[in-house]
């Protein structure tokens, strides 16, 4: 069926002012002044035939361009199509898809006689009278099913795909696979998450397929200084993974695969710790799944603080090959009876279960542990796969900020220079699983695991404790002045 607007004598002049000139489309038409980052952008999509990779960090405006492609792409080419595609289509949905009727409102308030001939639906944005053959539409990337991607091809053919790190290469192979006229179009946009696959490609291996560009949110105009200053607290500073993934748009500078740099561990050894507030007991406890096998460890240490201002002093651990959990239980009954107010935490999952309800038995109150679970922050969802990620990466901050001392000797070191880590396609730190790192014959890292529980867990402080005592003191010497 052909559109009306075909017929429409305002139109050609319409395509012939924008058609390959993205640039001109996005500067008369926005009522915001575009930054050189985003003209960057624009130039390398408006090309015919280009293939562009984008490696950005927070805020630098890539959704306000993609926008406006799309826009430019579905009004200035008859009878195009486009596709945007993601892991995470309800992103797509809810921040492009979003800003897309922005550019909608700018462009039918300049053009009003256009206003009729476009209609934006919740899943599709085509011609009046083409809706099945003049179009846009989000679509989801399919890990299980990429060839559920095939299908769209076109003279006037567009692809861009969103959070492109995370997506699958044998997806990226699919949708490039559509790209069968030299006037088609592939854009990928991403936080460099991976430092492999086709997007890490594009800046390596496969530079000469493509326009690559990359946006640090530091040099950005759009990007307040305030907003850098809390990314950096919050990740963690300059040297973070995660700052430099997330604000730098570039791959880390360890790309060793291991958190924690063994520099960092051996003079975590020996960090002076002042606590700037009343400190107290906490013993942590990490148990074997089974005799045999791993070792069971308890570790005691002096913790003050809380979030970022947590100050972790190991005072001792104790490993314990092939141990029964009932006496293992036992055996750290005997230590805590010289200590007051001390607060015992255990690895709640498999064995742990026994010890737990071995001490509580003999009258402990304690923490039960489970940190495969999600954080308990929806802000800290979004950056830990769950509360081992989370941990781990808090011993790393501390130990970088000299706030946390670590229990002696080498296995110590060995333990914590060797945890594998990624960060996912969700942007999120994510610890390998025990029998992934096995696999890698890194064994199973308990002591290390007992100084990570110290962030999951509250204390009591001494100050209280002796305040406690006191008030017990005092109420001694009145009962006996009233005798």
């Amino acid at each position: 069926m052909s559109s009306p607007l075909l017929n429409n004598p305002k139109y050609k002049d319409f395509c012939i002012r924008y058609r390959d000139n993205l640039v001109r489309y996005v500067v008369e038409n926005s009522r915001h002044r575009i930054t050189w980052q985003q003209y960057e952008m624009v130039k390398a999509m408006q090309k015919p035939g280009c293939s562009v990779a984008v490696s950005s960090g927070h805020g630098t405006g890539k959704s306000f361009c993609l926008a406006w492609a799309l826009d430019w792409h579905l009004r200035a080419y008859p009878y195009s199509n486009a596709m945007i595609t993601a892991t995470n289509i309800v992103q797509v949905r809810s921040v492009i898809w979003k800003e897309l009727d922005s550019v909608i409102v700018d462009v039918n308030k300049l053009y009003p006689w256009m206003t009729p001939y476009f209609v934006k639906e919740a899943q599709r944005y085509y011609a009046l009278g083409a809706k099945d053959s003049w179009y846009i539409i989000p679509k989801t990337t399919s890990k299980g099913n990429p060839e559920n991607m095939a299908g769209q091809h076109g003279i006037h053919y567009m692809c861009i795909v969103d959070e492109a790190s995370g997506v699958a290469d044998e997806i990226h192979g699919v949708l490039r696979g559509a790209l069968t006229h030299p006037n088609n179009r592939y854009v990928m946009v991403s936080q460099p998450t991976r430092p492999v696959g086709h997007f890490a490609d594009a800046f390596g291996k496969l530079k000469d397929m493509y326009t690559t560009l990359q946006f640090n949110s530091e040099e950005s105009p759009i990007v307040c200084m305030k907003f850098i200053r809390e990314k950096l607290i919050e990740y963690g500073g300059h040297h973070s993974p995660e700052y430099q993934i997330k604000v730098l748009g570039r791959l880390p500078d360890n790309l060793t695969g291991y958190l924690i740099p063994k520099s960092w561990c051996e003079k975590a050894q020996s960090t002076a710790i002042e606590h700037k507030e009343a400190w107290g007991w906490v013993l942590t406890v990490d148990v074997a799944e089974g005799v045999h096998r791993d070792s069971s460890v308890w570790t005691l240490a002096k913790v003050s603080g809380y979030g970022a201002e947590r100050r972790i002093e190991v005072v001792e651990y104790k490993e314990y090959q092939s141990i029964d959990e009932k006496v293992f239980a036992r055996e750290i009954y005997s230590v805590i009876q010289d200590y007051q107010s001390l607060t015992v935490a255990v690895d709640a999952d498999g064995c742990g279960r026994t010890v737990i309800l071995e001490l509580e038995e003999l009258g402990v109150t304690v923490e039960r542990i489970h940190w495969g679970l999600p954080p308990h922050s929806d802000a800290d969802k979004k950056r830990y796969k769950n509360q081992r990620a989370y941990a781990s990466v808090k011993v790393r901050e501390a130990i970088f900020e000299e706030r946390m001392r670590i229990g002696q000797g080498k296995k110590v070191v060995e333990q914590a220079c060797r945890i594998p880590y990624k960060i996912d396609e969700g942007g999120r730190y994510q610890i390998l699983p025990k029998d992934q790192m096995k696999a890698k014959g890194i064994k199973s890292p308990d002591i290390f695991d007992t100084h990570c529980f110290f962030f999951l867990v509250d204390y009591v402080p001494a100050e209280s404790m002796d305040n406690d005592q006191d008030d017990e003191l005092i109420k001694a010497a009145m009962e006996l002045l009233e005798q």
